[in-house]
C-alpha cells in the first residue's frame, strides 16, 4: 500500500495572511484540525494546526486589560467591554516548511516519518506540486484494511 492509496486528495489550503480567527471558522467548517500554508501561487510555506491555535491561545497574556485597571492597580467596572479583534496571523503562528513525501512512499514508511517526527500529517507530492495530505486518521484507517486483507490468509493458514 503507498500514500496515494490512502491520502486525501482534496487539500484544503490556507493562505499565510489569514487571521486566526478566519483559520479557526475554515477549521470548524471544513471538519479538519490542521492544512498546509500555501503563498499566492500556491507554494508551500508550513502548516498550521488546532495545537497550534491553542498554544498561542495558552501564551496569550492573561488577565484584565490595562483600560480596565487605575493607575493604583484597583479594578474598576467600565460598564462596557471592549474586546479587541486579534489581528494575529497564520504566518505568526504556523509550523515553517512541512515534511513531504512522494505520493508513491510505501505507508510503512509514512508512518515511519510520523512517529519519528512527532507529527499529526504529512503532505504527499508528486513532482513538486501538492498532490494529497496523510494525517493520522487515514493511517488508522489503512491499518484497519491491512488487517482485513491478512484475516483471510490467517484463517487459511491455521485451516491447513
Amino acid at each position: 500500500m503507498l500514500a496515494k492509496d490512502i491520502m486525501h486528495k482534496k487539500v484544503v489550503t490556507v493562505e499565510s495572511w489569514l487571521t486566526l480567527p478566519e483559520l479557526s471558522k475554515l477549521f470548524e467548517e471544513k471538519c479538519i484540525s490542521g492544512a498546509p500554508v500555501v503563498d499566492e501561487v500556491g507554494a508551500i510555506l508550513g502548516v498550521v494546526s488546532q495545537t497550534d491555535l491553542v498554544r498561542t491561545r495558552r501564551e496569550a497574556p492573561i488577565g484584565i486589560p490595562s483600560y480596565h485597571r487605575d493607575f493604583d492597580d484597583t479594578v474598576r467596572s467600565a460598564g462596557l467591554h471592549i474586546e479587541e479583534m486579534d489581528r494575529t496571523r497564520v504566518e505568526q503562528i504556523m509550523t515553517p516548511g512541512a515534511i513531504s513525501l512522494d505520493e508513491n512512499t510505501p505507508v510503512e514508511k509514512v508512518a515511519k516519518v510520523m512517529i519519528d517526527s512527532r507529527i499529526h500529517r504529512v503532505l504527499i507530492t508528486r513532482g513538486e506540486k501538492l498532490a494529497g495530505i496523510v494525517t493520522t486518521m487515514d493511517m488508522m484507517r489503512a491499518l484497519i484494511t491491512l488487517a482485513k486483507r491478512q484475516a483471510p490468509e490467517r484463517r487459511k493458514a491455521h485451516s491447513r
